[in-house]
């Protein structure tokens, strides 16, 4: 995908309605409802779930643009005076660096980036519910919501500029509002019966010497892919 800075107006309109279709905003409105029908905790748990996931797959698209959202904003505007606001707020409660945001996406956190106290798989079932409920409030969707509205109305290249200008400010703020909290969506998951019985059958075979071991040779050769072997070096010489 080409950097969002160097896109071409048609791209660039392409990206957007890419961007507002995201399945984050179904499964907003999923959990939304689960909220306002009191929905048990199990039933919660499984779509936030789903709502986490598609805002990991919802920052891939965004999470590579580095330039300033404010940069080029008539300033005493009534719009660009909140973005302003709102860029003060997440620069001043922002703890880590682009790096470590995507790391922490990936499931893993830097050296840099330590893991955060509160753990949302084991927030108490009052406060998991204010959360949930912050995240589904957060400015993101009702600005996706305009933003689909102003598509249809055939917006010049200029008005669209500015219109994703607040569409990432409010990205920003949702990525915030995660900062303070880990996540590993697959916490608490455990193998089934069988798959831990063959894990421990090819443990067993391997410590044996009777598992049939593919090399990697063989891989390569199956796959078409020819394999660079370099040398290692070590104090004695060199191992080939």
């Amino acid at each position: 995908m080409p950097n969002i800075t160097e896109m071409n107006p048609s791209e660039f309109r392409e990206l957007l309605h890419t961007l507002v279709n995201e399945e984050l905003f179904t499964s907003r409105e999923r959990l939304a409802a689960l909220l306002a029908k009191d929905s048990p905790q199990e039933a919660l748990e499984a779509e936030f779930f789903h709502f986490h996931g598609d805002y990991v797959d919802f920052a891939y698209w965004l999470e590579d643009y580095e330039e300033d959202p404010l940069k080029g904003l008539i300033p005493d505007t009534p719009l660009a005076k909140k973005l302003k606001r709102q860029r003060e707020y997440v620069l001043a409660h922002r703890k880590t660096t682009l790096k470590e945001r995507k790391f922490r996406r990936m499931g893993t956190y830097l050296n840099s980036d330590p893991m955060p106290e509160k753990k949302i798989a084991e927030l108490p079932p009052v406060e998991y519910r204010r959360l949930l409920r912050s995240l589904v409030a957060e400015e993101l969707f009702p600005v996706r919501e305009r933003l689909v509205a102003f598509l249809k109305q055939n917006p010049t290249d200029q008005e669209l500029d500015i219109a994703f200008r607040e569409l990432y400010i409010a990205y920003e703020l949702l990525e915030v509002a995660f900062e303070d909290y880990h996540y590993d969506p697959d916490e608490g998951l455990e193998f089934r019966p069988e798959v831990i019985e063959r894990i421990d059958q090819s443990i067993a075979e391997i410590e044996a010497g009777t598992a049939e071991l593919i090399s990697l040779e063989e891989v390569a050769k199956e796959f078409g892919v020819k394999l660079n072997i370099y040398p290692i070096h070590t104090s004695g010489g060199v191992v080939e």
